[in-house]
């Protein structure tokens, strides 16, 4: 079957890859090394109306700094903040939080812009995200460049997921996040939370510097040496009215191939692919994911689910974050 949806339509990319090799080791290892059941993770930021499911908002994303983000990078701009609930200050978020525990909300992101160091400005709320914990809610957290004062906070806070952008690039670096910094700045973030002992979830863009890549594969593979539970790729996609809106995201086939190569580094890690993705070759693209051996899909298609129930993989459909499964 995994043959089979590879080598259909293959006219489209590039007949010469060695793609389907690639995608039947990292398959076969995956089958070795995991049960046979793939994880769909369909948070309630965005609705999703499936043949098979349908999500009721119990995992939901906040935003500390409202729409505003001082590094204004070039692929958003602000703009994915605009979509999340607004909590731009400890009072409201505590607020917040209370009321939504009482809707039945479970889990929260809480995430929001960075300021002009690259850090998602934690450190003020951290006392509420304590609170939250007390709620019994789940709660992950983007952090930025995290400091050791951030990290004990939320190591104290009890927060179940630190997600960490990482970059591998500083021309990508400077030209997209408008900031001055090395991809050293960045392992060094992780160490810092990783050292307190925190469940850190690395997320690992495909193609941010304008469809490029640069950088990412070099990245996963200085990844593979830390203690890692999951790993979340993405893949660039264009957002409208930003300085990207017009750029293509990578190609679906270099995708699936660093997602495979991926698998093949990392044969015990748990592999998520995020929501973020070109819409370019959606439902080729996803089968193609399942092929490389993942362990997670965010928002999938109907006919992605199917695919995963012929290749013998039970599908579990899941309101949380692909990077908390």
């Amino acid at each position: 079957m995994i043959e089979k949806t590879i080598n259909e339509g293959w006219t489209e990319f590039d007949q010469s890859s060695n793609l389907p090799n690639l995608l039947k080791e990292a398959w076969n290892l995956r089958r070795k090394a995991f049960p046979d059941f793939i994880r769909f993770a369909v948070p309630g930021g965005r609705h999703y109306d499936g043949k098979n499911f349908c999500n009721s908002g119990q995992f939901l994303n906040v935003s500390i700094t409202g729409m505003s983000c001082a590094l204004l990078c070039d692929h958003c701009q602000g703009k994915m903040l605009k979509g999340m609930i607004p909590a731009p200050t400890p009072e409201i978020l505590q607020e917040l939080g209370t009321k939504l525990r009482e809707k039945g909300v479970t889990g929260l992101l809480i995430t929001g812009g960075c300021n002009h160091e690259g850090q998602v400005p934690l450190k003020p709320f951290l006392s509420v995200i304590t609170y939250l914990k007390s709620l019994n809610f789940t709660i992950h957290v983007h952090t930025g460049l995290a400091d050791k004062e951030t990290a004990v906070g939320l190591k104290r806070a009890g927060v179940d997921k630190v997600f960490l952008d990482m970059m591998g690039d500083a021309a990508t670096i400077r030209r997209v996040y408008h900031l001055d910094r090395n991809p050293s700045a960045y392992i060094n973030a992780l160490e810092i939370l990783l050292a307190e002992n925190l469940d850190v979830v690395p997320h690992v863009v495909l193609g941010l510097n304008y469809g490029k890549i640069m950088g990412e594969e070099n990245l996963i593979q200085t990844l593979s040496d830390y203690p890692l539970e999951t790993l979340v790729l993405v893949a660039l996609r264009a957002v409208p009215g930003t300085p990207m809106g017009g750029a293509s995201g990578p190609d679906p086939a270099e995708i699936v191939r660093i997602t495979a190569q991926t698998r093949l580094l990392n044969p015990s890690l748990k592999l998520s692919f995020g929501c973020a993705r070109p819409y370019t070759q959606k439902a080729w693209l996803e089968r193609g994911l399942i092929a490389a051996g993942i362990n997670t899909l965010a928002f999938p298609l109907d006919e992605t689910i199917d695919f995963a129930l012929a290749c013998g993989l039970e599908p579990i459909m899941n309101e949380m974050c692909c990077g908390g499964l």
